[in-house]
């Protein structure tokens, strides 16, 4: 089915048929009793959709049964872009969902803020043809375009924009690169006087030494760009900007001035960015 090595530690892979699944060792056991090695039966959960929160698109909610008591999201891959019409759901091999969960496994244990891998499911169609989804632990919060959009107030806001930063940071400095950091996925986690932020979907993300400054800026400048993509760019405004970068720079100097040394070229590429969605 593609993608030969093993399961990442703490992992094992369980096979039936066609299906295939690299789950968290200590849910193993509730992955067959939820009947998940059967051929149809995650793709009639997922056709289901029972449980999917707000906003998450064709996602599942998957309560694993006792003792285990945990609660996984389940998200279907599917092939974006040009090919997306052409490809929908079909893979080819099951790779691109194993390195997610390598990669999501090892930005946990590096301490990134990420959540917690749970496991990849897939079914082999026809040849090299493959269908996959990934499972993380289900965590509460909403994504940052759905907690913008819910009119937060001063407060919340720079928060939420500090955690932001911090977040980010904490996911690059343990060797995270991410290939879409956009609005929609930082998860937003409030409590009562204390906001955290994670960072989502880790498709085609990868894992290793710290990023240098420009794939950094590059990064945070993609994150930016979506602002104005999503329309929310006036709710963050001037004040949230700078709290997200004050918090990501964290006092480092250096590092403040190699991202800065950076901005011109990227507010040339936001203003070709925004031809296709509005001026800033």
């Amino acid at each position: 089915m593609g993608h030969a090595s093993g399961p990442p530690p703490g992992f094992v892979r369980l096979e039936q048929g066609p299906v295939s699944l690299d789950v968290r060792r200590d849910l193993a056991d509730g992955a067959r009793a939820l009947g998940l090695l059967a051929p149809d039966a995650m793709l009639r959960r997922l056709h289901a959709g029972a449980g999917a929160p707000a906003g998450r698109g064709a996602t599942l909610v998957l309560d694993w049964p006792a003792p285990c008591r945990e609660r996984a999201l389940v998200r279907p891959l599917r092939h974006g872009g040009v090919a997306g019409p052409l490809l929908g759901r079909w893979l080819l091999g099951l790779g691109r969902p194993r390195r997610e969960l390598a990669v999501t496994a090892a930005l946990r244990a590096a301490r990134a803020p990420v959540p917690e891998p749970a496991f990849v499911w897939g079914r082999r169609l026809v040849g090299p043809l493959c269908e996959a989804a990934v499972a993380t632990r289900l965590e509460r919060g909403s994504d940052a375009l759905a907690f913008l959009t819910s009119a937060p107030d001063r407060r919340r806001l720079a928060r939420a924009c500090a955690a932001a930063g911090g977040a980010v940071r904490r996911f690059h400095d343990a060797g995270g690169s991410h290939a879409d950091l956009q609005v929609k996925n930082l998860l937003v986690r409030e409590e009562a006087h204390a906001t955290d932020v994670l960072v989502l979907d880790l498709d085609r993300a990868r894992a290793g030494p710290p990023p240098s400054p420009a794939r950094r800026m590059g990064e945070l400048m993609r994150l930016y760009r979506s602002l104005f993509k999503r329309g929310v760019s006036q709710q963050i405004g001037a004040r949230g900007c700078a709290a997200f970068l004050h918090a990501y720079v964290a006092g480092d100097r250096a590092l403040r001035g190699a991202l800065l040394a950076r901005l011109p070229a990227e507010r040339r590429r936001v203003a070709r960015h925004a031809l296709f969605y509005g001026r800033p």
